[in-house]
């Protein structure tokens, strides 16, 4: 998937809606703020917004079902989280990638895709629970669903 395929069904997500420019300088959560201002959404409908958000940009960004049976899907994602030699598995990927010590938030995985910005490998638990729980969490239903998310997903 080209970087202008995978931006583009992120946009389809956000040209759901009437009058809103994508802006595609900023980030996910940024748009989305922007997008929940600019639709006046309560709280209950925003929350259900950002869950649907989120998955339609990561599967649009990283691949849905059909590709997370493929080897070369989770050695990109091994070294996108700065794991340099990634295994020759889909099990040694996903073991790997499931480590205690890999913290990574999904919310900065997007946005890595999206507009570019550098993933950040937590170097502690307290750091990445810090900036996961400041409205960067990724819906834990939809969490355990998905192969690539479900092995990076940590408790909080």
């Amino acid at each position: 998937m080209t970087s202008f395929e995978s931006t583009n069904g992120t946009l389809n997500w956000f040209s759901k809606f009437n009058k809103f420019a994508f802006d595609p300088n900023s980030g996910l959560k940024s748009n989305f703020e922007r997008l929940a201002a600019h639709r006046n959404w309560g709280h209950k409908l925003k929350r259900k917004r950002w869950t649907e958000c989120q998955t339609a940009c990561f599967d649009a960004l990283y691949g849905g079902d059909a590709d997370k049976n493929k080897l070369e899907k989770w050695q990109e994602l091994c070294h996108e989280v700065h794991i340099t030699n990634p295994p020759e598995t889909i099990s040694g990927c996903k073991e790997v990638l499931g480590s205690r010590k890999m913290l990574v938030n999904i919310v900065n995985l997007i946005d890595h895709r999206l507009i570019g910005v550098p993933v950040i490998r937590f170097k502690s638990y307290r750091a990445f629970h810090d900036y996961t729980t400041n409205g960067r969490t990724y819906p834990l239903k939809k969490a355990k669903e998905e192969g690539f998310i479900k092995a990076l997903l940590r408790k909080l």
